[in-house]
């Protein structure tokens, strides 16, 4: 290589100070922390839906569908892709370390709880459970480690003791009495 094609590096002057990372605007946490809503918005859109095309002809098993589909499935698809996608703002917003790789686990396993959530609808009762039973599972006892960071650690986090804990709580609930009632 010449003179000529070498690459002309400028003198490196002095630079600023790294800053810090403190992580994404606050307003994208609070974006963030609205994604669990998108589930429950689908949920009570499908449930209109039925209402206005059948009545309640059939609504105890649609309104279970729809749980699943949407409670379940879109809801967990999208939390645990935030937790495999963007592992840093979401453990910031539950008041975990960055950079844990249980981070990775429990996005997986949150991603494979919505997949089972979106294919239960077409499928026998029996699929149904498994995926009632992965689903409350997953979220009730998740919400047992919202408890014991609480408790433990005093980690008021919304993302430990705000909506999410009441979801972990009642989703579970309300998808195994709508089983049981049908």
């Amino acid at each position: 290589m010449t003179t000529e094609e070498s690459p002309v590096r400028a003198e490196a002057g002095p630079t600023a100070p790294a800053a810090p990372d403190d992580g994404p605007p606050a307003w994208v946490l609070r974006l963030l922390s609205l994604t669990t809503y998108i589930g429950i918005v689908g949920f009570v859109v499908a449930e209109v839906v039925q209402l206005a095309r059948y009545g309640t002809a059939g609504l105890l098993p649609a309104t279970l569908d729809n749980a699943l589909a949407w409670v379940v499935g879109v809801n967990a698809i999208i939390v645990g892709s935030g937790h495999l996608v963007m592992p840093d703002p979401i453990a910031d917003s539950i008041g975990w370390p960055r950079g844990s790789p249980f981070q990775w686990e429990v996005g997986l396993a949150g991603v494979l709880i919505g997949v089972l959530g979106v294919l239960a609808p077409g499928f026998d009762r029996g699929f149904q459970l498994a995926t009632v039973i992965a689903f409350s599972i997953f979220y009730l006892g998740a919400a047992v480690g919202h408890v014991v960071q609480r408790l433990r650690a005093r980690n008021t986090s919304p993302g430990n003791t705000g909506f999410i804990f009441w979801f972990d709580v009642v989703a579970p609930l309300v998808v195994i009495g709508l089983y049981v009632a049908t």
